[in-house]
């Protein structure tokens, strides 16, 4: 089954459930059980949730961390754990069961089924309630923003950090070796591209610049380049007020000319085309690139993997932005990772006792748990830095409370058990990151006619530009593509009513 069938079939059986349950008055018991959690006014509070989950295996419900959890928010957990891999699947099972937990992660919220069920009311409107708690209300405004449902939020978001987001991880080890500063421009990046190619550093053969990879709908590992050249996050750039598609822009056109110059100099894979995420990784762990984008928090295992691999002066640094005829630039985040959604269903006192449980947990010691884990068994902490043990080190399991709580924290995706004074070096950064950080201005943004022609119009772009970084087309044939485009009815009109739903969410905000 697909992602998209897969997520057709989840918003299904949901407004079916949904329907059923406002056509009940919501006294349905058998519907009703896990929204509706019978619990005294002295014992724990009952909570079902359905989450996604990382880690090798989901946690047994006499899981230490998990105990101490309810333990200390006076709860009784009934988690539903599903894998990333069939996440859709499972929610619909679940849902099909007919018993509906009392939170439920989206992590699409910008899929027009799930927008169109919080309009028709099938979710509690959280707008006001949420304010009643200080830990959420922490949370950065784009976060709140970037969820929004006509000017409404129909869930507690999933907050991530904005800044650190993927961008080239190099190796110091080589800069050093070949006297080489940190790059700060694209330019730079690509002379030290060239020089880690010619002369090889670790010795081996085909060694590349930077590695990377594309998805068939979108950029994958090579984003942070056109991004670094359009100046903004995803598709869309704010001009003037409005939103505009960097298609058409001459900075989209420079970009793909430096990846096939980079291409037809051997600075990159020359199958990146193939390449998956991993395989793309490996080559910097076997010696054969020197560069990879990814987040900051990817450093620690880099360099372990590196010396484990016997290179045992190995290290890695984040560049926290790159400088094109845009200005500089870097990615910041949409501000989150989906949002744990409440059945209308649901009676409001109970919904008072789901956000207090997350308040916990967007707090400095439900934090702590969640990420570090319980003091002395999981971690010391030396000042504000937190060191790992070393069974915890090996095994990061006990993390899965991430995939329910988490706290806003503006260096949240710098890497754990990181020595203070590099953890201050890696702050300032984020901090300069922060400085120059431009956040996709279309996220959560959906259309009609983008969600029935979008991705086939990604695809084809996506192609195209494969092929002119691989030299299979000219740059002459991006021209006429942007020349045909815009002429082109339908995708005219996903610009159109991209905009009109920027402007409707910025005056209902």
């Amino acid at each position: 089954m697909t992602r998209k069938k897969a997520r057709l079939g989840w918003f299904t059986a949901i407004l079916a459930i949904t329907v059923l349950i406002v056509g009940c008055g919501g006294n349905n018991d058998a519907v009703n059980k896990g929204a509706a959690g019978a619990e005294s006014e002295q014992g724990p509070t009952d909570i079902s949730v359905l989450t996604i989950y990382y880690q090798k295996e989901p946690p047994a419900p006499d899981n230490r961390i998990l105990k101490e959890v309810e333990k200390r928010t006076n709860t009784k957990l009934d988690v539903t754990w599903v894998t990333p891999n069939n996440f859709n699947e499972k929610v619909n099972v679940t849902l099909a069961s007919g018993q509906l937990p009392d939170l439920m992660l989206v992590t699409d919220t910008g899929n027009a089924a799930f927008q169109n069920m919080a309009k028709q009311g099938a979710f509690w409107d959280l707008g006001e309630m949420i304010k009643d708690y200080p830990n959420l209300m922490k949370f950065p405004d784009i976060t709140f923003t970037n969820n929004l449902v006509e000017g409404k939020l129909y869930g507690v978001p999933r907050v991530r950090p904005t800044e650190g987001n993927a961008q080239p991880l190099i190796r110091t080890d080589w800069l050093e070796k070949l006297n080489l500063a940190v790059p700060t421009t694209m330019d730079e990046l690509y002379a030290v591209m060239k020089a880690f190619k010619e002369n090889a550093p670790d010795g081996q053969k085909g060694t590349v610049g930077l590695s990377g990879y594309v998805n068939q709908s979108d950029m994958g590992q090579f984003t942070f380049v056109q991004e670094a050249f359009t100046g903004t996050g995803g598709k869309y750039k704010v001009v003037d007020g409005k939103l505009v598609d960097t298609t058409f822009d001459p900075s989209m056109r420079k970009s793909l000319e430096w990846l096939n110059n980079a291409y037809e100099e051997g600075l990159i894979p020359q199958d990146f085309a193939l390449l998956k995420h991993d395989q793309a990784k490996d080559m910097v762990y076997a010696g054969k690139a020197g560069i990879f984008p990814d987040k900051p928090n990817q450093i620690p295992t880099m360099v372990k993997e590196l010396q484990a691999a016997g290179k045992a002066d190995a290290d890695l640094e984040w560049t926290p932005y790159l400088e094109s005829e845009n200005g500089k630039y870097a990615s910041k985040g949409t501000g989150h990772f989906g949002m744990f959604v409440i059945m209308k269903s649901v009676k409001e006192e109970k919904v008072r006792k789901l956000l207090e449980f997350l308040d916990y947990g967007a707090s400095d010691e439900g934090h702590e748990l969640a990420a570090y884990g319980i003091e002395g068994e999981d971690f010391t902490k030396d000042g504000d830095n937190y060191v790992l043990t070393e069974s915890a080190s090996n095994d990061l399991s006990f993390q899965f409370m991430q995939n329910i709580f988490m706290k806003y924290d503006k260096y949240g995706n710098l890497g754990t058990g990181i020595a203070a004074e590099k953890l201050k070096h890696e702050r300032g950064l984020i901090d300069q990151a922060a400085e120059v950080s431009v956040s996709n201005p279309a996220s959560g943004l959906i259309t009609e006619t983008g969600s029935k022609l979008g991705s086939d119009y990604d695809k084809r772009i996506q192609d195209l530009k494969t092929k002119i970084i691989m030299s299979k087309a000219a740059l002459e044939d991006w021209d006429k593509l942007v020349a045909e485009l815009q002429t082109d009815p339908n995708y005219q009109k996903i610009i159109t009513e991209i905009n009109e739903a920027y402007q409707a969410r910025n005056s209902a905000q």
